[in-house]
């Protein structure tokens, strides 16, 4: 592809102009949790909220979300928070984050639907959460906002322009070049020569395709590949895709109109967002091809298509309870086939390759894009669409976002082959501050604290490292429990201390050993009776003591969890 020479220089930044900040929360070196403060005075607009996934390093942990510990002592500064397409990893953060942020969210129709239900569904008020026509235009305080339609694999995605005082930013976030899209919302490539013709200072651009040469085929190329997997599975076919994939929904109830097939929608998020989509016009659902989850069965198998959700092998999803045979509508058997029409995303690699083996051993037909090539169509520009935007948009400087550190080092070295400048390619990660002036961008020494926030549960935050630590070890040791009855008075023993054990030896090996830990413990107390109503120093002591005389013995470090009852 033919490209052109910058021509800029690297002029010294005139220290008496007034600079924009641009912070990452999230979404730099990390595929997930994208969020991005823009500030300038007094003014901040936040660009997106979405949560990142849990991987193995993170036991029992829901979700996680961007720490906006930057932001809590500037809330009266926010002006607004635009969202740039309806995507989890970038809307997924609002009902967490939102009730301390108190500010209009801006967006599309469909994203603002999905965000509507999220905000009903934990009874927050929706009334901040403002539609927006992609011609309209936005005032907030320092930033004069518009938006340009592009191309995705979900309909209702945008990229994002902010005017300022120091010149145009161009927020380009998931993206691709697609000329048929399903939903014939085809990314505005004139709209993007015209801002590149008045000049943009900064792009950030998504780049997680960046390692992939040429263009990806067109979304409606897969319409072709359910057919060919309905005809040939001779008994249910189940796909799994992203639950917010719009586009794929109509193709697959496309195939299943034409083949005769009946639809079962299965999966909380997937259920949600079918019903908000049909809702608002974005799905044609022939009549009568829906069916409930618990007529399933009432059919031939051969008669039934399954929309499930699941596609990154989440533990408690649906596609993986029916693999293990716990889902109650859901029974899967020899004949049925199972399409993943989504990639994993970086972190869950090994958890989708987990379920597709756990589906495998059923006898069920697995199609993904591991055993079949060029199944999945990305979503996300490949190196040719990537360098004709950049070829459009002619920006002084760009931030790779939204793909991982080698996304980014692969699309730096691909810029910089279109005769940029490796200066004008920014090296950021989350935390990072750039500052932005009329006469260049550069990356500040300071940087922000941020941190994995945790959802486990109902508890946002009150996960940290430190648990993380604890049950990541019970997972690989396993975890022993000492229970000592003391006087409250005197400190003195009042029992045999009890030990107990689980997932730490085997139960031949563990009388003997826990026998000997009982009068370690015994011993340690006795040698430190003096303390013994120090309840606090009584715990640290058994938990460090008993660590040592176990890893002798066993070579293993289990969570030990000394308990103390004061009699």
């Amino acid at each position: 592809m033919k490209t052109f020479k910058p021509k800029f220089a690297f002029p010294q930044f005139n220290n008496s102009s007034q600079s924009l900040k641009l912070i990452p929360l999230g979404g730099v070196g990390d595929v997930t949790k994208n969020m991005y403060v823009y500030e300038y005075g007094d003014d901040i607009v936040i660009v997106d909220c979405g949560v990142g996934f849990p991987d193995e390093g993170m036991p029992g942990v829901d979700l996680v979300i961007p720490d906006i510990s930057y932001l809590r002592s500037r809330l009266n500064k926010i002006r607004a928070i635009l969202i740039t397409h309806g995507h989890e990893d970038h809307i997924g953060g609002l009902p967490y984050l939102w009730p301390e942020l108190q500010v209009p969210i801006y967006t599309q129709r469909l994203t603002a639907g999905f965000i509507r239900n999220k905000f009903l569904e934990r009874n927050l008020p929706t009334n901040k959460i403002i539609e927006v026509k992609i011609d309209q235009k936005l005032d907030l305080g320092s930033f004069k906002v518009s938006f340009y339609q592009v191309s995705h694999s979900i309909p209702d995605s945008t990229g994002i322009v902010l005017k300022t005082p120091v010149g145009t930013i161009i927020h380009q976030a998931d993206f691709k070049i697609d000329w048929t899209p399903v939903s014939g919302q085809v990314t505005d490539v004139g709209a993007a020569a015209i801002l590149g013709e008045e000049g943009v200072n900064l792009l950030l651009i998504d780049c997680l395709r960046s390692d992939k040469p040429g263009f990806n085929k067109s979304e409606k190329s897969i319409e072709a590949t359910f057919e060919k997997a309905a005809l040939d599975c001779p008994g249910k076919l189940l796909i799994t895709m992203t639950s917010s994939n719009v586009s794929r929904m109509q193709q697959a109830m496309n195939v299943a109109s034409k083949l005769g097939k009946k639809v079962a929608i299965v999966g909380r998020s997937f259920e949600k967002n079918f019903q908000v989509s049909r809702d608002l016009g974005y799905l044609k659902v022939p009549p009568g091809i829906i069916i409930a989850p618990d007529a399933i069965n009432t059919y031939a198998p051969n008669k039934v298509m399954i929309l499930i959700a699941g596609s990154q092998g989440q533990p408690e999803s649906s596609l993986s309870r029916a693999a293990n045979e716990e889902h109650k509508q859901v029974k899967l058997q020899e004949g049925d086939c199972v399409m993943f029409s989504a990639d994993p995303i970086p972190s869950t690699e090994s958890a989708q390759n987990s379920l597709i083996d756990s589906l495998t051993r059923l006898g069920v037909n697995v199609i993904a894009s591991s055993i079949t090539s060029d199944l999945h169509v990305s979503g996300h520009a490949a190196q040719d669409e990537l360098k004709l935007m950049i070829n459009l948009i002619k920006p002084k400087f760009i931030l790779p976002i939204g793909g991982t550190f080698r996304h980014m080092s692969l699309f730096s070295k691909m810029v910089q082959d279109m005769n940029y400048d490796k200066k004008q390619v920014l090296d950021a990660e989350d935390g990072s501050i750039l500052e932005i002036k009329r006469d260049g961008v550069k990356l500040l020494a300071e940087t922000v604290d941020v941190r994995n926030i945790y959802v486990d549960g109902l508890g946002i935050g009150d996960v940290g490292n430190e648990i993380l630590r604890d049950r990541t070890k019970m997972s690989e040791e396993g975890v022993v429990v000492v229970v000592v009855s003391v006087d409250q008075h005197t400190g003195k023993l009042i029992a045999e201390p009890d030990i107990f054990s689980r997932g730490f030896v085997f139960e031949d090996m563990a009388d003997k050993l826990l026998d000997e830990a009982i009068g370690f413990v015994k011993t340690t107390l006795e040698q430190h009776h003096h303390k013994t109503v120090d309840w606090h120093f009584i715990r640290k002591m058994i938990e460090e003591s008993l660590g040592k005389f176990l890893y002798e013995a066993t070579e293993r470090r289990p969570l030990i969890l000394p308990v103390v009852v004061e009699i």
